[in-house]
């Protein structure tokens, strides 16, 4: 009777651990990269878009844009 208390398990049980070239990756460790950097890239962006809105806002209410603002309606009437 063998006395071995390693288990086997399938090669795929592995399939994230260690790095591998973009050809080697299985279709889920793809899937898995593109949804990582899907959810980075929106939190970037919705990042800089509440900074932008924020400084534009800010320059607005701190007297900034006044001229910007009277150009503009110079233009409409």
């Amino acid at each position: 009777m063998k006395n071995n208390t390693s288990v086997r398990k399938p090669s795929l049980a592995y399939s994230n651990s260690g790095r591998k070239l973009g050809s080697e990756l299985s279709v889920g460790d793809t899937l898995r990269k593109a949804k990582r950097n899907l959810f980075a890239r929106r939190c970037i962006l919705a990042i800089l878009a509440v900074s932008l809105i924020t400084a534009v806002v800010a320059a607005i209410v701190l007297g900034y844009a006044d001229g910007l603002i009277d150009s503009f309606y110079g233009m409409m009437g």
